[in-house]
């Protein structure tokens, strides 16, 4: 099969209802994979029937009503008898029914028995060959596409699908492994013919995911292997000299972990044969800016061109700021660009500092000078390929990409084999930790009440975030910065606030901060846009509502904007969800401070495109497979050395384009 429009009935209207879930061919349509299941196998005597039972029952229609109630509803009702007894069919707006069935004929339906009126009573019962007596897919779905709708459809056309198909595997592999073939396990995770056939379909798939991931890091760092640095530094006594100066002339100590990681960075960047390609992560407040600082300023001493890339304006103008105060004595060339914040390339001298927004890819001809050292900071809120954005096929800049997001150690051995990791793993010594609380919505006004006369009292700053901008009409539970805005002003009428998000103009957003750090406002409502970049020491509370709305890790790295000054922090989480799922995280929240604790709960509790997929962009969202699975990794793993020693073996033959439509922080 060539094309979606083979199949019947899909024409230009339902084809762009299928592009909607990104399916756009018919081997789309094929790993469009169900995301649960209820299992309709169990047939099912009517005087057997138990409430909450999934069930499928074969019986003659007794009788079928469209029932118009006095209050304006329409319901439709029929009676199924069978040799033990009969039961109540509700269906609820769905009149064409009646068309569908004819009292006296034998049909089978499946569903959920309920207690309705005080009677058992399947309700939205499905009747067919394909929703029937078997175990039933549930599909991601979009309007005028439903399950029942993909199930007839994959169902009909499955041996057409896999006709063609390949194993991507070969079968000496999958025996050593005992694994499913892929026709087979694609059959399986649509037509299940049993529980335990559908889990091991699913296991081999979910390998595929993560075999492809890892094979993808594999050849990447490969390909960088072969590559040689663009410009060669080197760290003398005299440049070592000048280094030590800064570090020493520092307003702070260095903790041991940043001097290890930039022992570890500098190694790297002066090593004459090797590209660097590095990841340095940290969690929120532990000093990476500090230990980028040093590594450009060596490419300074060296009269080379270093690049810092950062995903926001303020989080650019927050480093050209440090960079400037730190750097004042040493005359080092410092240049901003930003999209407001222009810059003329004819003059910056080589061995220049360039700070920039992504603006930079897009003017990247106008650098009259090659590049010896790229940084990117919270590269995965780009979404694009950045890390050779700047090289050429024989030679790259030496690439250092700085994280906050504490990454998990199984989502480290599937996505970043291809890069040597360095961490930061102590907080400067000061530093208090901050204490959170989950806000109940009945002690809210008394938080309110504390937080006020705190302000008062201390003169510290405080953030308050919201999830949305504006007030959304489908969830208007969720709070909107600017509803939030004018509720807070009428409860703190004494206090300055404003108003800070992503529709404000960069000059506007400017001043805000600028007013914000000079501590002007007292109260800053925002949005997620002050996630990261944003350095207010005197800022010691942190409100989030609706904080059930963000991932842990968002959350921390939000709580991260407080707790960076002499004052005590505070976190406080409010939201209206009464969901004891919703309630855990937060207390786990709570209770923990530890950046990596806090991304693997995550991972476990939300699944791997939940949890990241607010926070990095950057990462795929896996149909089937689970990062926190360090079984189904390890096992990946193997498989995947077994195909390397295969000289023979493509390995890009394991990477299917319909399971890597989301650029990997690798790239």
């Amino acid at each position: 099969m060539d094309s979606l429009t083979q199949i019947s009935g899909v024409g230009t209207k339902t084809l762009a209802k299928l592009n909607k879930l990104s399916i756009f061919t018919p081997l789309d349509l094929l790993y469009h994979f169900p995301y649960r299941y209820i299992d309709f196998s169990h047939i099912t005597d009517i005087n057997k029937l138990q409430e909450n039972e999934a069930v499928t029952i074969n019986g003659q229609l007794l009788s079928f009503q469209n029932i118009f109630t006095r209050s304006h509803k329409n319901l439709q009702k029929a009676v199924i008898s069978d040799k033990t007894g009969q039961i109540n069919l509700l269906w609820f707006n769905q009149p064409y029914l009646s068309k569908n069935f004819r009292v006296g004929d034998t049909y089978s339906f499946a569903g959920t028995v309920t207690l309705f009126q005080n009677k058992k009573t399947i309700i939205g019962a499905i009747s067919g060959q394909y929703h029937t007596g078997k175990i039933v897919a549930i599909y991601p779905e979009t309007s005028g596409l439903t399950s029942n709708w993909f199930r007839k459809t994959i169902q009909s056309y499955l041996p057409q699908l896999i006709k063609n198909i390949s194993d991507t595997i070969p079968n000496e592999i999958l025996k050593k492994y005992q694994l499913f073939g892929l026709s087979n396990s694609l059959s399986q995770i649509h037509l299940p013919s049993n529980s335990k056939l559908l889990q091991q379909g699913r296991y081999r798939l979910s390998i595929d995911e993560i075999l492809s991931l890892q094979t993808k890091s594999y050849l990447t760092k490969q390909s960088w292997l072969t590559k040689k640095p663009q410009i060669t530094l080197e760290a003398n006594s005299k440049i070592n000299q000048k280094i030590n100066k800064i570090i020493k002339n520092l307003p702070f100590k260095l903790t041991n972990s940043q001097e290890k990681v930039w022992q570890e960075i500098k190694n790297d960047i002066t090593n004459p044969t090797k590209v660097t390609n590095r990841l340095l992560q940290g969690d929120v407040g532990s000093g990476k800016t500090i230990v980028a600082l040093l590594a450009c300023y060596l490419s300074h001493l060296n009269q080379s061109l270093s690049l810092l890339i950062a995903p926001t304006e303020i989080l650019a103008q927050q480093h050209f700021n440090t960079f400037k105060k730190i750097l004042k004595s040493t005359k080092t060339p410092l240049f901003l660009l930003t999209g407001t914040s222009k810059i003329n390339f004819d003059k910056i001298p080589k061995n220049s500092i360039i700070i920039s927004t992504h603006a930079i890819i897009y003017q990247k001809e106008k650098l009259k000078h090659q590049v010896a050292l790229l940084i990117v900071d919270e590269q995965h809120k780009f979404g694009v390929k950045q890390r050779s954005f700047l090289g050429n096929s024989i030679s790259l800049p030496h690439c250092l990409t700085m994280t906050a997001t504490p990454i998990p150690r199984t989502i480290s051995l599937t996505l970043l084999g291809n890069l040597d990791i360095s961490i930061i793993d102590s907080l400067p010594t000061n530093r208090l930790p901050i204490k959170t609380f989950l806000v109940p919505p009945q002690k809210i006004s008394q938080c309110f009440s504390w937080i006020e006369n705190e302000i008062m009292t201390t003169k510290c700053q405080a953030f308050v975030v919201c999830p949305f901008i504006d007030i959304s009409e489908t969830m208007q539970s969720v709070k909107s910065a600017t509803e939030e805005f004018k509720k807070i002003s009428t409860i703190f009428p004494k206090l300055k606030l404003d108003l800070l998000h992503g529709k404000i103009k960069s000059k506007d957003k400017d001043k805000i901060i600028s007013d914000f750090q000079k501590n002007k406002i007292n109260i800053l409502i925002t949005t997620p846009i002050i996630e990261v970049g944003v350095d207010i020491p005197n800022a010691s509370i942190m409100i989030i509502q609706s904080a059930d709305r963000f991932g842990l890790s968002q959350l921390h790295q939000l709580r991260g904007r407080v707790g960076r000054g002499q004052l005590q922090s505070y976190c406080y989480l409010f939201t209206e969800s009464t969901n004891d799922k919703a309630q855990n995280r937060l207390k786990f929240m709570e209770k923990n401070s530890n950046g990596l604790k806090i991304a693997e709960y995550d991972l476990k509790t939300r699944g791997p495109g939940e949890a990241f997929s607010v926070v990095q962009h950057g990462f795929p969202s896996l149909k089937l497979a689970n990062f926190s699975d360090l079984e189904l990794i390890d096992l990946s793993q193997k498989i995947l050395a077994d195909l390397v020693k295969n000289k023979n073996f493509d390995l890009n033959s394991l990477i299917p384009k319909q399971l890597l439509k989301e650029n990997i922080v690798s790239n």
